[in-house]
């Protein structure tokens, strides 16, 4: 595995970084050098949620056993059955109020998951119900996440996987634990290098500002806290 060198940021406190891990600099030579139309895009949701919806009829195609675990969880879960919403639409937490129409067309395009506490994984235009349910990988049968990752990857021909979530709770622990060894799949994980005051709410929208600066092609507006993981 090649990486680059790290280089200092003028104003920003140093990283201590594994040789995986990406200061600011590296991170956006890594994430511009992967057309974001032709990768798959993984997010995180947020515990804040829209209620309400409509009576959607839906084709699921994922697995039976997929299926299985999410009815499972799902009956452990809060769940309010007053309507579907697209999952990027369900969402309203500080990544999904600040990452503007950057989300709707990566969920257009097809090539985007979000990870979710009560679902599993979610496609991002797939209608989903309100619920209330933390993400535990636990909850899952071993692997069957980190597989769907892979498997949903190579059903729509993407490459690369590049993933934007929290460094903290088990939604990074399960990109990390993805066996992307042998699969032939190139996978960054970017994450907020934050220390400070509130960071339930600048995490996220520093992440909301990495993703939108990816997928419209503007590097100058990477957040200064930006940091990748290239995993494979």
């Amino acid at each position: 595995m090649s990486v680059l060198p790290s280089m200092p940021v003028p104003g920003q406190r140093p990283i201590s970084a594994s040789p995986d891990r990406l200061a600011p600099v590296e991170a956006s030579r890594v994430l511009d050098a992967i057309d974001p139309r032709e990768a798959l895009t993984v997010l995180g949701p947020s515990k804040g949620k829209n209620r309400g919806g409509q009576a959607i009829e839906t084709e699921t195609a994922w697995s039976e056993a997929m299926l299985r675990a999410r009815a499972d969880v799902l009956a452990r879960s809060k769940v309010d059955d007053g309507g579907l919403r697209p999952a990027w639409l369900r969402y309203n937490g500080n990544f999904y109020r600040n990452v503007g129409s950057a989300l709707g067309e990566a969920a257009a395009n097809g090539r985007a998951l979000i990870l979710s506490g009560g679902y599993g994984i979610l496609r991002a235009d797939e209608p989903i119900s309100y619920y209330d349910r933390k993400l535990r990988i636990g909850d899952w049968p071993s692997g069957m996440l980190e597989h769907t990752i892979i498997d949903e990857a190579r059903r729509v021909s993407a490459q690369k996987v590049v993933t934007f979530v929290s460094a903290s709770a088990d939604y990074a622990k399960l990109v990390r634990r993805v066996p992307w060894s042998g699969t032939g799949l190139g996978a960054v994980l970017v994450t907020i290098d934050f220390h400070g005051g509130g960071a339930q709410v600048e995490v996220p929208k520093r992440l909301a500002k990495a993703f939108s600066a990816w997928w419209r092609g503007s590097p100058s507006d990477y957040p200064a806290s930006m940091v990748a993981e290239v995993l494979a």
